[in-house]
Parts: structure tokens; C-alpha cells; sequence
């Protein structure tokens, strides 16, 4: 019996803590959307979120929390098809905090080099052009 409370216990501190390292979207607007233009810093391609980081012409660093890299890759895009350096225009919803520089769900990536688009809420799959 000791052990199965021991056990029981083991499972939920662990529940909890991963249900508390996931996020709500309470901190954005949802009904918004704001554009960041700029140039990738950085690219993490991984769960549970790929995160973009992008440096504005006036030097703000900004977060883009996209979909998961599962979701992505479903989409056909892999880690290489946006890299540091790209010059790209995210969209998405704003924070409700203007200092946290974050927009969380990407909503649309363009990168207008080559015309590359993602547009991820109106057409979830679209496929790199």
C-alpha cells in the first residue's frame, strides 16, 4: 500500500509540472493580429514549439511561438527551410504586455526574397512555394 501512494504521488508531481511548463494564449490578443518584420536570429525547431526569434530594422528582439515542429513538418517545411539570416514578416497575435516582444500563434510567415509564404490559420497546410 506504501508503495502504490509513493507511486500515485511520483505520477502527479510529475503530471503537474508538465502541465505547468505548457502555456494558455490569456497573455494575447486573440482577436488581433500584429506583423514583426525582420531578420532571423535564431531557429529552434523542436516540441512543443518551434520559436523563431527575429531582429527588427530598430534592433527589438521579438519571439514567434509557430505550431509544433510536428504540425510543421506536416506542412512540409523542415528545419532548413527557414534559416538564420532570412529576412521575413511573421504575423500573429500580440501579447498584452507590449515589453514581452512576442507573437504567439504564428499566424503567417512570408519571406519576400523568393515568396515564400506559410498561412497557417486560414489555410493550415499550406505547402513552400
Amino acid at each position: 500500500m506504501r508503495r502504490m501512494i509513493f507511486a500515485v504521488l511520483g505520477i502527479l508531481v510529475l503530471a503537474a509540472g508538465s502541465a505547468r511548463a505548457h502555456h494558455g494564449y490569456a497573455n494575447f490578443f486573440l482577436d488581433q493580429r500584429v506583423s514583426i518584420e525582420g531578420d532571423i536570429e535564431s531557429v529552434r525547431f523542436a516540441n512543443p514549439h518551434v520559436v523563431l526569434t527575429i531582429r527588427s530594422a530598430d534592433a527589438t528582439l521579438y519571439t514567434a511561438t509557430w505550431r509544433s515542429a510536428a504540425q510543421v513538418e506536416r506542412a512540409g517545411i523542415t528545419s532548413t527551410t527557414l534559416r538564420v539570416g532570412d529576412h521575413v514578416i511573421v504575423s500573429g497575435a500580440p501579447p498584452r504586455d507590449p515589453a514581452s516582444h512576442e507573437v504567439m500563434p504564428v499566424r503567417e510567415i512570408r519571406r519576400p526574397r523568393d515568396g515564400w509564404s506559410w498561412g497557417g490559420y486560414a489555410a493550415p497546410y499550406a505547402q513552400p512555394r
